[in-house]
């Protein structure tokens, strides 16, 4: 029997080794050395591809940089891990924000669930290495939530900080989907960069290779409005610019099986297009079970959006509304760098308490979930708010939520990004249609014309005020640039 035993555990230990083996060599997870290695040998390129989450579950989209005089927008898709009976999808170039490369923006259409696609893209007459995308279930699967990556700018310390908010954000991917492998795509509220104005940021943001099969859906933040690389550093599908949209000012959606996306640039004021963006979506999508809408500014999150005139004046009576007449589920925000969930929320009250670990049937509120800063760089979350239903007051770890779908029912669970303790989950269960019809919600879309005509004043002050900072700051008022009116 001692030998038998010890055959046994030894073949045990064996197995142990081996399982232990594998997980580490399928980790993307590095240590410091390791991407100080990844890091300086990527830093200074700027051709890496983005992945981005295409117009439904069938499709995905990709956006690279490539030198101008050999830019193709060219991706090849193969089943074959050789690259055998490849099909090209072509897609368009467009101008970078520097002379030397172009965009090149294509979307891959006609992916099958569950299915492994090996894919390469054109960086100038060759082709790159090639990667795998494995699609996910098109039914029940995951999602993943972070807050603010904000990769920071190198100008001042030669990239140290830029270095660190890489390996903390290349390690919590690979820790989120190395736990949650049928993750299905991501999902950003915004303030993807610091500065949005330099191609080191979005580079140390593309460099994890998870990034290379994990599609993503990035909202515009306040620091990405601060300069404009979002524009060319990203394929967002259906994207909406409205009637008093500009420059960088975007909404868009996307559909993944039963869920219908609907994401908001909150640093516009624009109520009218708001509105008239999520009409659009919902009229397009009228058989999505589940609507969500992402948001950067925390309207109902934890940390110094409470008490905030901005938030509480400006925010809340622009996009609050929207989101309660249009029956929307869930509201994912950012911004203040602090992870919190409130509780069913409807003009401007609980209507239903959301404790951790509850399980709800067709509430008649909001759900709203604050992400916190994947950046390190932690606030001060000394905050209380009656709305809250849970709060993360270690603000300074990064933190990631996944949102499981499955059928009629949607289940939220929030980890922290180190080691996948659970910190807070609730379930959310539908048996009813969305009522969109219903006498309240018409009530509140027609009083909501007041607020629409607020925004549009708002917006058009908001821009003016916006003009004659850049004149001042390009040499006064009697500058070359002129007023756009």
């Amino acid at each position: 029997m001692k030998k038998v035993l010890a055959v046994f555990m030894s073949m045990l230990m064996f197995m142990q080794l081996g399982t232990m083996s594998q997980a580490t060599e399928n980790s993307n997870k590095l240590t410091e050395s390791e991407w100080e290695t990844l890091y300086s040998s990527l830093v200074d390129e700027n051709t890496l591809p983005a992945l981005n989450v295409g117009a439904d579950e069938t499709q995905v989209n990709l956006c690279w940089h490539a030198d101008k005089s050999t830019a193709k927008a060219q991706v090849k898709v193969s089943k074959n891990a050789d690259m055998s009976d490849a099909k090209i999808f072509e897609g368009e170039t467009t101008p970078a924000e520097n002379d030397l490369q172009l965009v090149c923006r294509v979307t891959v259409t006609g992916l099958e669930e569950k299915t492994k696609y090996y894919y390469q893209w054109n960086i100038g007459g060759s082709w790159s290495d090639t990667k795998l995308y494995e699609t996910k279930s098109f039914g029940r699967h995951k999602a993943m939530v972070v807050g603010d990556i904000q990769i920071t700018e190198s100008f001042y310390d030669g990239g140290t900080e830029q270095k660190a908010d890489g390996l903390r954000w290349n390690n919590l991917l690979a820790e989120a989907v190395e736990k949650n492998p049928d993750i299905a795509y991501l999902v950003s509220p915004g303030d993807n960069t610091s500065t949005g104005e330099t191609a080191a940021e979005w580079q140390t943001l593309l460099m994890p290779e998870t990034l290379r099969s994990l599609p993503m859906g990035l909202a515009i933040g306040n620091h990405d409005k601060k300069g404009m690389t979002y524009e060319y550093y990203t394929n967002m599908p259906n994207e909406y610019y409205g009637r008093n949209f500009r420059m960088l000012d975007r909404d868009f959606w996307f559909r993944y099986g039963d869920v219908l996306y609907m994401f908001y640039d909150s640093t516009s004021g624009n109520a009218p297009d708001h509105r008239a963006f999520t009409k659009e979506a919902i009229k397009l999508n009228p058989d999505a079970k589940w609507r969500i809408g992402v948001v950067h500014h925390g309207i109902y999150g934890a940390g110094d959006c409470i008490g905030d005139m901005e938030t509480e004046i400006l925010l809340k009576t622009i996009f609050a509304p929207i989101f309660e007449s249009f029956d929307l589920d869930l509201v994912i925000t950012g911004h203040t760098h602090s992870q919190g969930r409130s509780h069913f929320m409807n003009n401007n009250k609980i209507v239903e308490k959301a404790p951790s670990g509850g399980t709800f049937t067709d509430p008649k509120g909001v759900l709203y979930i604050n992400a916190n800063s994947n950046c390190g760089r932690p606030t001060d979350e000394s905050y209380e708010a009656d709305w809250l239903a849970y709060s993360f007051l270690k603000n300074d770890t990064p933190t990631y939520t996944t949102l499981d779908f499955n059928g009629d029912t949607m289940t939220l669970e929030t980890f922290r990004g180190d080691n996948s303790e659970l910190l807070d989950s609730v379930t959310i269960k539908h048996s009813e249609e969305f009522k969109d019809k219903s006498f309240g919600n018409v009530l509140k879309r027609v009083l909501y014309k007041v607020v629409e005509v607020i925004g549009w004043v708002y917006t058009k002050i908001d821009y003016l005020v916006r003009d004659i900072q850049n004149l001042k700051e390009d040499g006064g008022l009697f500058g070359k640039k002129k007023l756009k009116f």
